[in-house]
């Protein structure tokens, strides 16, 4: 999706440094790893940062970036046509050996993508057709003490991966400064989410850059940027459209940009590069061993957020609601890609569960900006 004329990322005070390292930061990463750095992939929501941290990694959280058609169509032909354009962006970018620099390619298990992304990967590791290794972080979603069990053990198994990939270990210590460097994003990016629903709080555009420089740079590199921009904000407009924002997560800072170009506030969003990162941090003291603190990961993990591909339809509803509330958003909009069904299905129940105009942009509309801003123009007019 393209942003709307006239729409900009560069604007007064801190945002235009936190968008410009928003902009640049998997190229900033690959010139770290290149540089020797441990940078360590990530795919999706469920792998705990903290602890590719420990493991003596630099977790890097791999954003899908738009690609030539033809890189793109490679990696079609590999996983298949009816697979998220998330998952086909990020097979492009490792067939074409752009992240070749990383350490290795972390993949959760959080949708038939993610699971077709490292199987495919996997194998043409195996065969020698790419350079980049790759390991499943096979969590599971199910309120049980046997799903913790193996939620357990499958991070444990990813920490023997990164160590072997780093050359680190896992101790006291290390344990100790990853949670103290994720105890301090969280709170700076606690602070930026409070902060959203008043009306001199950050724009959604600002949020998620946030939220994207903080899993993809290292802290003393993103914090002070995202800080930066809460201590300048840029006004928002005073008849702007508080929205709660649902459905696939976007590629990119386009559709964010669309919609506040369009007179829209993104005041919450329930997608795995937004507020729901937040839910997922670990809370108390730094655990000791790494036994204690996948458990600690597991269990947060575990009682974040609902995600579509993981959760219920109620709990989905429930969650849309309680945000709807908590920022005061007075309308919601839901945009699912085609071959992402799993927001969709949910969508219905998260309407009526909300109490505010909605509106559904599904399938190829999803990636057209004309059909999202007559969306938000039927919003406007019901709101």
């Amino acid at each position: 999706m393209n942003a709307a004329p006239g729409s900009t990322v560069d604007a007064p005070g801190g945002l235009t440094g936190l968008a410009a390292r928003y902009a640049t930061r998997t190229s900033a990463a690959l010139q770290r790893a290149a540089g020797g750095a441990p940078v360590v992939g990530v795919v999706g929501r469920d792998v705990p940062a903290a602890l590719v941290a420990a493991a003596g990694g630099e977790p890097f959280r791999v954003p899908p970036r738009e690609r030539a058609a033809a890189e793109v169509a490679v990696a079609a032909e590999h996983l298949g046509g009816a697979v998220d354009r998330a998952a086909l962006l990020v097979a492009a970018a490792v067939l074409a050996g752009e992240l070749d620099p990383l350490r290795g390619l972390l993949i959760a298990h959080d949708g038939e993508g993610s699971v077709r992304l490292h199987a495919v990967l996997h194998e043409l590791h195996r065969r020698g057709r790419t350079t980049l290794p790759v390991h499943l972080v096979d969590q599971v979603h199910l309120p049980r003490e046997s799903t913790v069990r193996f939620n357990v053990q499958q991070v444990l198994s990813m920490l023997r991966t990164v160590e072997a990939w780093t050359g680190g270990a896992v101790d006291e210590g290390s344990l100790a400064d990853a949670w103290a460097q994720q105890q301090r994003t969280t709170a700076v990016l606690r602070d930026l989410h409070d902060r959203r629903p008043h009306p001199a709080g950050p724009g959604g555009t600002v949020a998620l850059h946030a939220y994207g420089l903080a899993a993809g740079a290292p802290g003393a590199e993103a914090l002070p940027a995202i800080e930066a921009a809460l201590a300048r904000p840029v006004p928002r407009r005073a008849d702007g459209l508080p929205l709660w924002l649902t459905g696939s997560a976007p590629v990119g800072d386009d559709l964010y940009r669309l919609l506040e170009s369009a007179g829209a506030v993104v005041v919450g969003e329930d997608h795995d590069w937004g507020d729901p990162v937040l839910t997922d941090a670990p809370a108390g003291p730094a655990p000791r061993t790494r036994e204690a603190a996948a458990e600690v990961a597991v269990r947060a993990r575990l009682v974040g957020a609902p995600a579509a591909a993981t959760s219920t339809m109620a709990a989905r509803a429930a969650a849309t609601a309680a945000g709807v509330a908590r920022t005061g958003a007075r309308a919601l909009l839901a945009v699912v890609r085609e071959h992402d069904d799993a927001p969709a299905w949910d969508y219905s129940r998260q309407r009526a569960a909300a109490g505010v105009p909605a509106a559904l942009v599904r399938g190829a509309a999803a990636d057209d900006p004309q059909a999202v801003l007559d969306a938000l123009a039927v919003l406007r007019r019901s709101a």
